[in-house]
């Protein structure tokens, strides 16, 4: 790569875009917005931009990709960032180079990077983005605490200094995660205070102190973390403290994505407790099940989030129909609603020229559930509560005493409810899902 041209290679990994080894910005202030789309993870992708234009007072850069795939990455090593960065913007996308790279997308609402140039806008007072990324550096484990002044008790006289070595496990549970550190309490036999522990790491979060008894399913089932300390005495004083963990030491963005999906499949599994809700957004979800009612939705996990948490447990019947419905169907305009009875699945929202429509999809079901409401008259809040009243009485008697009750009486002459089967879902030999789709877009009116 030519440095003295505006020729730029970037790197994608996690939820970052990096400019180089040391500075990175997060994709959330980039049109790859991690809401509407999400790259594979556990992967590196280098692309090959050229500068177009970077505007000084927004600190808003422009950048057309050349090549998706780059395979001479040396020059990314000496790359420097000579300007504060805090949005960038891309050119119109290569859909087809894109798309292999991506483990999820919403189609419809990723169509503006992909058919037109992409454009960055700022305020006149630059505030596009309101922080600006100072990088995620190597995550590090060594700490230099403050000096500690114990009572006289202390086992070593005044004049000694020495180092004592200890090793140990410690509870995920048991630690304090704040910010960029994880801290414990440990008492040890030669001394008569209990020392605390200091171990850093750039990508910890006080967020994480709320869903830390979720650690143990990243980490083999285990529910303890080893510590290497070196503890400096001087005298009767704690002078110098470095400790490391190598399980502390692999916290990063990777591995809390794994956090939040053993935490969605965790409480997928849970029995719900008793509610007269039946339809709920993804904080209610998260909330729902929370043992703290201070942790709730701690992470900020979004529908996203959970649908692909949910999607990735097991092989799935209606896999494909979920996927459908939810990144090319589902108007982003509405939030999508997780129902918990009589099963774990999804209430998608469909706007229609004339009709809307809610789609009911469970997880590893045999029909899609179709409920159509004339726009005339109501909002889709209200229709919205009237389908959670249906699938509350669902919850209560059962889908087949629903499906006859409805058609021998229909209750609500604005209202037209339909089954969409997934037939031929596990044949090896026919595919289900064109007529599927077909017959569901027939009702889409």
């Amino acid at each position: 790569m030519n440095t003295l041209s505006n020729q730029r290679i970037i790197k994608i990994s996690g939820r970052c875009i990096f400019f180089s080894p040391e500075e990175s910005l997060p994709l959330d202030q980039t049109t790859l917005d991690p809401e509407k789309m999400r790259f594979r993870p556990g992967r590196e992708f280098y692309w090959l931009t050229e500068i177009v234009s970077y505007n000084p007072s927004g600190a808003g850069l422009l950048l057309r990709v050349i090549d998706y795939v780059t395979d001479d990455i040396t020059g990314f090593q000496q790359q420097k960032v000579r300007h504060p960065i805090r949005f960038v913007s891309f050119e119109s996308l290569d859909w087809m180079q894109l798309e292999p790279q991506l483990a999820f997308y919403q189609y419809n609402q990723i169509l503006n990077i992909l058919e037109e140039a992409g454009t960055f806008q700022t305020e006149p007072d630059g505030k596009v983005r309101q922080q600006e990324s100072e990088g995620f550096p190597a995550v590090g484990s060594v700490s230099v605490h403050e000096a500690y002044v114990p009572g006289e008790e202390n086992l070593f006289p005044a004049t000694d200094t020495r180092i004592i070595e200890e090793v140990f496990k410690y509870p995920f549970t048991d630690a304090v995660f704040d910010t960029g550190c994880v801290r414990v309490v440990k008492t040890f036999p030669w001394y008569a205070e209990p020392v605390t522990i200091t171990l850093e790491n750039s990508s910890i979060l006080p967020e994480f102190d709320l869903i830390k008894s979720f650690f143990h399913k990243v980490f083999d089932g285990r529910r303890k973390f080893t510590i290497t300390a070196s503890i400096e005495l001087s005298g009767n004083a704690i002078s110098r403290i470095s400790a490391a963990s190598p399980e502390i030491a692999r916290i990063d963005e990777t591995l809390i994505e794994g956090v939040k999906r053993a935490q969605v499949l965790q409480y997928i599994r849970k029995q719900p407790a008793v509610t007269d809700k039946s339809l709920f957004t993804a904080d209610e979800f998260m909330s729902h099940y929370a043992d703290d009612e201070e942790a709730g939705n701690a992470l900020k996990q979004s529908e996203m989030d959970i649908l692909l948490a949910a999607m990735g447990r097991q092989e799935l019947r209606n896999r494909r129909q979920i996927e459908y419905l939810a990144g090319k169907l589902h108007s982003p305009e509405q939030k999508i609603r997780f129902t918990l009875k009589p099963n774990f699945g999804f209430v998608f929202f469909y706007e229609g020229e004339t009709m809307n429509h809610f789609c009911w999809e469970l997880l590893n079901s045999h029909a899609t559930y179709l409920w159509s409401f004339g726009r005339a008259g109501e909002t889709a809040a209200q229709q919205y509560r009237k389908v959670e009243t249906i699938i509350t009485s669902i919850r209560e008697t059962g889908r087949e005493q629903y499906k006859s009750c409805y058609h021998s009486l229909p209750s609500d002459p604005n209202m037209h409810f339909s089954i969409v089967t997934h037939r031929n879902a596990n044949s090896g030999l026919i595919d289900g899902f064109p007529e599927w789709k077909h017959r569901l877009l027939e009702r889409l009116v």
